[in-house]
């Protein structure tokens, strides 16, 4: 959620520029813009002290705080101003409730939650609720629930919103925002191992998904197969990532990690097929876009290298020399990933191999990382 969703910083400032104070609040909103956060908290001191009477400044140097705290990682400091902002409201006004909940969310999801419920209750009790508005609040605490990892709650919300968006006029022609939000809740429900809600969602978002949606098509497809797979449903996963696949080939997605997720998963099913010649290029590509990502999961790909040299090694062809460097790189990403049992049983894999293929020296090398392995 960023800073210009919340507020529009211009408009507010606007609202309390006097003669008197514009040079002061024209420099906090251009070191605000530059993102130079530790001078626009200094900045905010001083206009506060200059003008001491002005309370509609100082209500907002305190938000423009809170969003700078929230900005350089001072979730507390940035916490206490929302939480007093929210103690001191007169009125249980909707416009500032949100205001304040959306501001919340950069630094506490439970501050956040609560006072969103708080503005939910006082849209619900109008006699003629403004559904844009409370749409708008369910997303909110829907994501909040999500990244407090109640995923149940999640859901709940993001239905409401999801509702909302479908019955109300000026919004229901989003089809975007329709086809993220049932994506979402298939995600949710994926977590959840709901499979069959999962699944619902998955293809309701992939059969919203139009020509100009074409990422959360993938990612729906990529959901599918994924859920699939994870219930032993390979045959069902397969076309899902043939097309996700034939998707992504020269999109934006293209190299992203969700491409590396489909070859990961298109590995895995020729894998589990016991089809391993055919599974061997899928893993190439799989190392290599995961290789391309800034930070990639150490577990997974340890595993994949596993995979990849077991593959190697009974292939018609047998290649035990890329075989045992893919061991090696292997065992490198599983001790990353502090997984003492996985290591335990990868390394015991790996010393196999190396007894096999009679190379002494590599063999004790492993087995001195097992008994080290085994010592925790």
């Amino acid at each position: 959620m960023e800073t210009m969703n919340i507020l529009d910083l211009n408009e507010l400032i606007e609202a309390v520029t006097t003669d008197e104070n514009k040079e002061t609040l024209a420099e906090i909103i251009q070191e605000f813009k530059r993102e130079h956060y530790p001078n626009v908290l200094s900045k905010t001191k001083v206009a506060v002290n200059q003008f001491p009477n002005d309370k509609n400044l100082k209500n907002l140097m305190d938000i423009i705080d809170a969003i700078s705290h929230a900005e350089i990682g001072e979730y507390k400091a940035s916490k206490e101003i929302i939480d007093r902002l929210y103690y001191e409201l007169n009125s249980k006004e909707t416009s500032q409730l949100i205001q304040l909940a959306e501001l919340a969310f950069m630094s506490d999801y439970r501050l956040s939650r609560r006072i969103m419920t708080d503005a939910i209750k006082v849209l619900e009790n109008e006699k003629t609720p403004d559904l844009f508005m409370l749409t708008r609040c369910y997303l909110v605490l829907g994501e909040a629930e999500e990244n407090l990892q109640k995923y149940k709650r999640a859901i709940k919300y993001y239905q409401k919103g999801l509702r909302y968006y479908k019955e109300t006029e000026e919004m229901n022609d989003d089809s975007y925002m329709l086809t993220y939000l049932t994506f979402k809740i298939g995600m949710l429900y994926s977590a959840l191992q709901e499979t069959e809600e999962a699944i619902k969602y998955f293809h309701q978002a992939n059969a919203l998904a139009d020509d100009q949606q074409s990422d959360i098509k993938v990612y729906s497809l990529v959901g599918l197969a994924k859920t699939y797979a994870g219930n032993e449903m390979g045959e069902q996963a397969y076309p899902h990532l043939i097309e996700a696949l034939d998707i992504i080939k020269g999109s934006s997605l293209e190299d992203s990690i969700t491409h590396a997720e489909a070859l990961t998963e298109l590995a895995f099913y020729y894998f589990n097929q016991a089809k391993l010649e055919e599974a061997i290029p899928y893993y190439e590509q799989t190392i290599e876009a995961y290789m391309k990502q800034p930070q990639y999961p150490a577990r997974t790909l340890g595993m994949i290298y596993m995979q990849y040299a077991y593959c190697l090694t009974h292939e018609k062809a047998a290649d035990n020399v890329q075989a045992g460097k893919s061991y090696e790189r292997a065992i490198e990403l599983l001790e990353k990933a502090n997984d003492h049992e996985l290591l335990e049983n990868a390394l015991a894999d790996v010393i196999s191999f190396f007894n096999q293929t009679k190379n002494e020296k590599k063999k004790r090398f492993f087995e001195d990382k097992l008994v080290k392995n085994m010592a925790y």
